[in-house]
């Protein structure tokens, strides 16, 4: 054949060609077009992903998905960005202080004068997983799309203000009240007690009266409350004529709403005994062996310290407890006893005391021959007046704030006059760094530092947990371990946090979790870990389980992350810190907007200093570096989390839970307070991304349905109906809240 001069070019784009889909598709229903139309485009879209590394600059120009792949993350004068970037091969980064030597390879920032063409002062930071699965996440930056947040005011300084419940400095001393020699001689020999604070001077001298009267005791955390009750109970025992002993009976009991403060209670009681070895304390609590508690009331106890559930299953089943000899019944923290739903146990209670006392016949010289009812509350609300009402019979009401008298009894309270209270306004997806970067800040001014950081649920305190105490990337594989670390249950509840270290060129901070879902023995060796720890900073993630009652030394800092569900809350919080007359620095976390109005309406309202704005950029920059690379630390931080996530199903795990939890949680503030907590407000995409998460909401919601197993069939639910009966239903749902009741949780594991 002759050549006619027809050249043909066979040569394979790199691109994949366009399908024509009206071509190829024209049978079948519109539903069956429409789902191949749809399998057609998604092909034509993993090809152009897999095409897209390989293909030069000027080929990926034509391609939508690299176009949206050369999107600059962030740009240094603030426009012209929609902070978008994915995975790409690394170049070069400013890395962490301490971290010269590369504890975070991937994330790598390119010079505008490169190939990328990008305009006079912007800078693309891009990263890449050693992970091909994950290649292709789109990421969003941290410092576009935020709402705008008004600079913080110039602050001359926080006015000091003299202690609110620090001990008197007046000519009061404990043998002034008519104390016990012997029992004021240990309080300040021993335990270096040397002057009452004023809520012990008002209460101890009711108490130690000829004939003492039911004590209404409303005082700031903080101020002493246990010894106001306990040593009059303990000097009347020892002023007694009559030696007594063990074997004498039951003459105090002490009813507490949590096993953490019952500890708490039965610890003072045993420090304030050791002067008078003859009188023994005793303690019965929930996540205790009932045999050993039956074993120990049969020895015999003079002061019992229980929970109200524990005391009422050893009224009805110990025979060995004899409640003829009682004198007093103390309520400590009535309004978290009403508040975890205990009225109708209280009430059964003290109806069994009233059965069973012997006082007014079987008199014991120097003691009362009535039973005494002590009430001790931080607020005074509707439902504690309820419990008084129901406990106390006139009644004499002790209060000693300085918002209120005794004859005006409203339901003012306040924070001790010394705390200094802060507030940062924090958009959403700044929030996990914002939190790293406040740790960082606490310590680097207090190497010493014991820090509370109060968080919404369990599984938030489960995931930040986790992520604070990870492997450090430049980790050299020593591992601190604390004595308390591993358990017989296996959890870890404390451990060294080498992420913190890296920010700190110190000792990595000891970082430990306490919340309800955690079994007994844990949480109580947890506690003790956290107190005995007196060297080197340390942080306790908790939930409100931790905020009442109990009297952990020197805490320094309360950083509330999640902002508390009820006004009270927020009072018992900071009442960790600030005690005794000592200084103390709370902070709390809001999102722009709405809840920056709880801060002035209501959250002032407790504090007699107004609460003073910092400005989180300024935070993030005093712990990340100074003002030129903070925005690019803070970056590679949260990077360093995600990767995290992606590199284990677990770590996801936590993460999602901790997410869907929150939000949970959040719904459950005061209606008096959703005005300023609305989770219709809420922007979830940004929740994600403070949790780690590069999932949509949507697709977490998927997940969380999907692991919920889905919804009863019909032919279970019929067969669960006729075994069970028609009020099955009914029956279910009052034994599901009866288990709540009784496990001091409710269904979004608020511990």
């Amino acid at each position: 054949m002759a050549d006619d001069g027809l050249l043909l070019n066979l040569t394979i784009p790199s691109t994949p060609l366009p399908v024509s889909l009206s071509d190829n598709i024209i049978k079948g229903k519109w539903t069956q077009r429409l789902k191949a139309k749809r399998a057609i485009q998604r092909s034509t879209k993993n090809r152009v992903r897999q095409i897209a590394p390989q293909s030069s600059s000027s080929q990926s120009s034509q391609n939508a998905a690299h176009l949206k792949a050369q999107k600059p993350l962030r740009n240094n004068k603030g426009s012209g960005s929609n902070g978008i970037f994915v995975e790409r091969n690394p170049q070069s980064l400013p890395t962490a202080p301490g971290n010269e030597a590369g504890s975070f390879p991937e994330l790598r920032a390119r010079s505008s004068n490169g190939a990328n063409n990008s305009p006079a002062g912007t800078k693309k930071l891009e990263y890449s997983s050693q992970s091909s699965s994950i290649s292709s996440h789109i990421i969003s930056s941290l410092f576009t799309s935020n709402p705008e947040t008004a600079a913080a005011p110039t602050s001359s300084g926080a006015v000091q203000y003299d202690p609110s419940n620090a001990p008197l400095i007046d000519d009061t001393s404990f043998q002034g009240l008519g104390l016990h020699t012997l029992l004021t001689s240990h309080l300040q020999e021993k335990m270096r007690f040397d002057h009452p604070t004023a809520i012990q001077r008002a209460a101890v001298p009711a108490l130690i009266s000829q004939n003492p009267q039911d004590l209404f005791i409303r005082a700031q955390t903080g101020s002493g409350k246990t010894l106001a009750y306990v040593l009059p109970i303990i000097h009347a025992l020892m002023a007694s004529p009559e030696r007594l002993t063990r074997e004498s009976g039951l003459f105090a009991i002490v009813i507490a709403p949590t096993r953490e403060l019952a500890n708490q209670i039965y610890a003072v009681l045993e420090s304030v005994v050791r002067c008078c070895h003859y009188i023994v304390p005793g303690i019965v609590i929930g996540g205790e062996r009932k045999k050993s508690e039956k074993a120990r009331l049969r020895r015999g106890v003079n002061i019992l310290v229980s929970t109200p559930g524990r005391l009422a299953d050893h009224f009805d089943n110990t025979v060995a407890m004899d409640l003829s000899a009682v004198r007093w019944v103390v309520l400590d923290e009535g309004d978290r006893l009403m508040e975890l739903g205990f009225e109708e146990t209280i009430t059964k209670i003290l109806s069994k005391l009233q059965e069973n006392s012997k006082a007014h016949i079987d008199s014991v010289r120097g003691l009362p021959n009535r039973r005494v009812t002590v009430l001790c509350s931080a607020t005074l609300k509707e439902d504690v007046e309820k419990l008084g009402k129901q406990s106390l019979h006139n009644a004499v009401y002790v209060n000693v704030d300085s918002k209120s008298t005794e004859s005006s009894r409203t339901d003012e309270f306040s924070a001790p006059d010394q705390l200094h209270q802060e507030y940062v306004v924090v958009p959403m997806k700044l929030r996990m760094v914002s939190l790293i970067g406040t740790i960082v800040n606490i310590v680097q001014i207090r190497n010493n530092a014991k820090i509370m950081v109060f968080l919404s649920c369990s599984d938030s305190v489960n995931f930040h947990f986790s992520m604070l105490t990870r492997a450090s990337n430049a980790d050299d594989g020593s591992e601190e371990e604390s004595e308390f670390e591993k358990t017989a249950e296996g959890e870890k509840t404390s451990l060294p946090s080498h992420i913190l270290k890296t920010y700190l060129k110190s000792t990595s901070p000891m970082i430990y979790k306490l919340h309800g879902s955690l079994s007994q023995p844990l949480r109580k060796s947890t506690l003790a870990a956290f107190t005995k720890l007196s060297s080197g900073p340390s942080v306790l993630l908790c939930t409100d389980v931790a905020s009442r009652g109990l009297d952990l030394p020197s805490i320094s800092h309360v950083v509330e992350f999640d902002p508390p569900f009820a006004l009270e809350d927020h009072l018992h919080r900071v009442g960790r810190t600030a005690r005794v007359g000592n200084e103390g620095w709370s902070t709390i976390f809001v999102l722009p907007g709405k809840e920056e109005g709880y801060i002035d309406n209501v959250l002032a309202s407790l504090h007699k200093s107004p609460p003073i704005r910092r400005d989180y950029s300024t935070m993030l920059s005093s712990a990340f570096g100074g003002k030129l690379v903070w925005q690019d630390i803070a970056t590679n931080a949260q990077l360093d989390v995600e990767r995290w996530l992606l590199q284990s199903a677990s770590n996801l795990s936590l993460a999602k839970d901790a997410f869907t939890s929150h939000v949970r949680a959040y719904t459950t503030h005061l209606s008096s307070e959703r005005q300023y907590f609305s989770v219709r407000d809420l922007h979830l995409g940004h929740l994600a991304k403070c949790f780690g998460l590069r999932e949509t909401p949507a697709t977490l919601g998927k997940a969380n349905n999907a692991s919920a197993g889905g919804q009863v069939s019909g032919e279970t639910r019929k067969k669960r109906l006729a075994d069970h009966g028609p009020d099955y239903a009914k029956k279910k749902m009052l034994k599901i809240a009866q288990m709540h009741a009784s496990a001091n949780a409710d269904e979004f594991n608020l511990g």
